[in-house]
């Protein structure tokens, strides 16, 4: 608590020479179970079956580590840390055979890369005076990286997506100036003529821009506060620190600044175009159409970006539809329907597991029962490395290390392509085993059969199917399998899963497995009682999250594009009516006409289109965070897809201006010219 200087609003934080059985709470655990009450310091609480000391209380505000319970990942929807305790000196120990972090303020003037230089020379030393097989490493990481690392990516394509809508929103606005303008060259010539100067038309026309602007963000930020509380609800178990996501006055500072910049910089071209009108040459006949076309270049390119962001828009979230539909069809290497799960701490002796799985098997509508450390589709696993005994290899045999039950692949159905797996004889005392996994027999077996090999971690009995461990979009990594029975002590703090296989729907054995296990083991808490089902959705929050925002923002910015180009054709047909009419009075075709118009915009749609292609190139190291965008960018069928997409959206929006020629009257519309 020093090294970060946090303070209690109650009580004090630990101090050197205090018991292990003291405890510090966080404020809302306070709120929650003590409705604030000022005794709670000193007092003695039951932790489990453990009496513990209140010794403070830390504020709402104070969240270390982030992310606390994510070796239990969906034990919250957000997770966040509520108590803390002393960490106990025997536990150096566990160093040995594990990893422990350490948290540290450097000195001012140490870099980071110096202070891993100097820790890893220590844990060389360190692995150099250790036994065989033990080895010492060390990283110093900043505390923003392990805050953000995972979704920093991400959070840089949401505001890639914002900032295309914006630029979109303002090209869209800035068109609208100029088309107004074009209308209004007289109403400048007529100021310019009594004697305002270019400087005061300019800054009237800015006076309007930045009006338009804050009326927008005034409108924005009504509908923020909504919107924000619905991401934040989606987001809240993916997105760090989702708690502290909040409307402040830093945000609409952050908004009013951006909407005077941009109102600025994008009423700044119809202010300029304003300002060099001129007068003189302006009241000549045909002068006020030369003006319109040199604005209608502006109005043009304006387009064009609008078209592109819309483009960069769509390909994202093709990208990200696709990959959600491929990733709702790859199978886990598992059967997830009819299974329940649940997790039981604090870890217990393996007999207590095997009786809670013998007493579960037994209740009506339970077809079979295991135990696991990790379920997958929420987690990693312990990583280490192995030697195989007889092959002389210098290169680290890398894996990741699971503890389960004889029962838990059978109540999977996880399949066993060769060997066995686990069984009751596979006790504390008997030939350590284990059982790898598909990637792992590829890896490091190519070609052979690993069945019988002996390794420094246990002989091979047995290998099975690759099962999606962390999410369905994260392939199946090496991985070596333990019986509980031979390595409980692994389950540490963290405790252990129970999976059962019901004969029909599962959710309704909720009471009946909490009774069952509370009467062999009255000390274990059972909590987050789940689904499999549940927790594959749940594993697909990421890309749905995804899909639904950058697929609003693409929607958003293909109805900007359509309206501005509908809005410039509009114009378009209106200004050019003279001579439409005296075409058609002379006998042009009006299809053909309006082939000219629609071919107009299909040329914008088309440079428009072009220009997204690169820009979604260049944006590539960004669009990586995106599932499957990696892939996606080199497909060509995707840019396909937009652009046919784009161009048939463009056609049906310019239609309806266009199809105006044909009704157009010549008789009328040279006597209205």
């Amino acid at each position: 608590f020093e090294v970060l200087g946090a303070a209690p609003i109650a009580g004090r934080t630990f101090r050197p020479g205090d018991p292990a059985d003291v405890i510090v709470i966080s404020e809302a655990l306070w709120t929650r179970l003590w409705r604030r009450d000022p005794s709670i310091v000193g007092r003695t609480v039951r932790l489990g079956t453990q009496p513990v000391t209140v010794l403070g209380v830390m504020p709402d505000r104070f969240q270390f580590p982030y992310r606390a319970s994510s070796v239990v990942r969906s034990a919250l929807p957000e997770s966040r840390t509520d108590l803390w305790r002393p960490f106990p000196a025997a536990a150096a120990g566990a160093a040995r055979r594990g990893r422990v972090s350490v948290v540290a303020r450097l000195r001012p003037g140490v870099s980071i890369d110096a202070a891993t230089a100097d820790l890893r020379a220590l844990a060389a030393n360190l692995s150099a005076a250790a036994p065989p097989g033990v080895r010492y490493d060390a990283r110093v990481v900043s505390l923003p990286e392990i805050v953000v690392s995972g979704v920093r990516r991400a959070l840089w394509v949401l505001l890639a997506s914002v900032g295309l809508v914006v630029l979109a929103a303002c090209a869209n606005v800035a068109n609208l100036l100029l088309a107004q303008m074009t209308v209004r060259v007289r109403e400048v010539v007529t100021h310019a003529a009594l004697g305002a100067s270019r400087s005061r038309i300019v800054r009237q026309c800015l006076a309007e821009s930045l009006m338009l602007g804050l009326l927008g963000g005034l409108a924005g930020a009504i509908v923020a506060s909504p919107v924000t509380n619905a991401l934040v609800s989606l987001g809240a178990s993916y997105l760090p620190r989702a708690h502290e996501v909040a409307l402040d006055w830093s945000v609409f500072a952050f908004l009013f600044v951006v909407c005077v910049t941009i109102s600025m910089l994008f009423g700044l071209a119809p202010a300029l175009a304003a300002s060099r009108v001129d007068v003189v040459a302006i009241t000549k006949a045909g002068a006020q159409q030369t003006v319109g076309r040199r604005f209608g270049r502006m109005r043009d390119g304006l387009a064009v970006i609008e078209v592109a962001a819309a483009a960069v828009l769509a390909l994202g979230a093709l990208f990200v539809i696709r990959e959600a539909v491929r990733l709702e069809q790859v199978p886990a290497g598992m059967t997830s329907a009819n299974v329940l799960t649940l997790h039981l701490v604090p870890a217990a002796p393996a007999a207590t597991y095997q009786a809670i799985v013998d007493r579960v098997s037994t209740l009506p509508g339970v077809r079979s029962a295991g135990v696991t450390q990790m379920i997958p589709l929420q987690h990693w696993g312990w990583d280490a490395d192995f030697r195989i005994r007889g092959r002389d290899s210098r290169d680290r045999l890398v894996t990741e290390l699971r503890y389960v039950s004889p029962e838990y692949f059978r109540t999977l159905d996880i399949q066993i392509r060769r060997g066995r797996g686990f069984t009751a004889q596979d006790v504390d005392g008997a030939p350590r085993v284990i059982v790898i996994n598909d990637a792992l027999a590829r890896r490091y077996f190519p070609g052979e059969d690993p069945i019988g090999v002996e390794t420094d971690r246990g002989t091979i009995v047995g290998v099975i199917a690759d099962v999606r461990q962390v999410t369905l979009a994260q392939a199946a990594v090496p991985e070596i399998y333990y019986p509980i029975a031979q390595n409980v002590a692994a389950a540490g703090d963290i405790g252990m899963s129970l999976v059962v296989r019901a004969e029909a729907e599962p959710a309704a054995l909720g009471p009946s497995l909490r009774a069952a296990i509370a009467e062999v083991a009255p000390s274990l808490a059972v909590f987050n009682i789940r689904t499999m089902e549940e927790i594959r959705r749940d594993s697909l929050t990421e890309i749905r999250l995804y899909r639904w925002v950058i697929g609003l923002f693409a929607t958003l910015a293909l109805t900007l594009a359509v309206i501005g180009l509908a809005g410039i054709i509009s114009f378009h047909v209106t200004s050019r009516q003279r001579e439409f009419a005296v075409r058609l009075a002379i006998g042009a075709d009006p299809s053909a006409l309006v082939r000219l118009v629609v071919g107009r915009a299909l040329r914008l749609v088309g440079v428009g289109l072009a220009g997204g292609a690169v820009a979604a190139l260049l944006l590539t190291p960004i669009a990586r965070a995106l599932p499957g965008a990696t892939t996606a960018l080199r497909d060509p069928l995707n840019y396909a897809i937009v652009a046919v997409a784009v161009a048939l959206v463009a056609i049906l929006a310019c239609l309806a201006p266009a199809l105006r020629i044909v009704r157009l009257n010549p008789n009328v519309a040279l006597r209205e010219g």
